[in-house]
């Protein structure tokens, strides 16, 4: 399985903050079944300002450890980027971390605040597109707007947008309503990807097998472990 979003470079956001969480992290994924897992930092403006060339170093950094620790896992170096006229300057500069492509095209994680849908959140996904770039739009599941109007989430759906949900939400961890939009997503055959979202050892543990198999219950075997191995991603 492949793990598109996690927080386990330590010491650069809300995630892990040292190494030795990170390894005990990187175990727990293995064990879960994850054969890839995607380190994808938060950037986001006057928060978490991190860039392309630092976080390219501390990851390089990671890599020699968990190498030397031997875990039997590969590392990919993306980001989950904020919404923000940020990402703009990123793609002008060339110097946003992608996370791979989508269909051939360009992607990247795009985060939305956890309370509502900012003023002009499409027509940037609109830009995206015309750039041949395509934004996986992470956990709508855990976005109290789409929590509380589903339906406004099929804008972004029209506009090519892939779901992400989070493993956790399908498993209880954020809540009632997080897990019903997340059942109910699947359900209608919505979302293209699972991911664990990780953040720490105790609450935000690596769990993508486990949510797989909650979702096999939902959606048959062979759908839900697409949710983990996308076949149109290549990273």
């Amino acid at each position: 399985m492949i793990d598109i979003h996690s927080h386990i470079l330590p010491n650069v956001d809300d995630g892990v903050q040292n190494i030795n969480d990170a390894i005990k992290m990187l175990q727990i994924a293995v064990q879960e079944g994850v054969t890839t897992q995607v380190i994808t930092p938060h950037i986001q403006a006057n928060r978490f300002e991190n860039n392309l060339k630092e976080l390219t170093r501390l990851f390089e950094m990671f890599r020699i450890t968990v190498e030397a620790e031997e875990i039997p896992i590969k590392l990919h170096l993306a980001a989950e980027v904020h919404i923000g006229p940020q990402i703009i300057q990123m793609i002008e500069t060339d110097t946003l971390p992608w996370l791979g492509t989508w269909n051939d095209q360009k992607c990247f994680l795009l985060e939305l605040p956890p309370n509502d849908i900012p003023s002009g959140t499409l027509n940037l996904i609109q830009w995206l597109r015309t750039k041949q770039i395509t934004p996986i739009l992470v956990h709508p599941e855990r976005n109290r707007a789409f929590q509380k109007n589903p339906a406004k989430l099929q804008p972004f759906l029209n506009a090519g947008c892939p779901i992400q949900i989070t493993s956790s939400s399908i498993l209880g961890g954020f809540g009632k309503q997080a897990k019903q939009l997340a059942i109910e997503l699947l359900t209608e055959g919505k979302v293209d990807l699972m991911a664990s979202d990780c953040h720490n050892l105790e609450y935000r543990p690596p769990n993508l097998g486990q949510g797989i198999n909650a979702a096999s219950k939902i959606i048959g075997d062979t759908q839900a472990a697409k949710l983990a191995n996308a076949p149109a991603l290549k990273l």
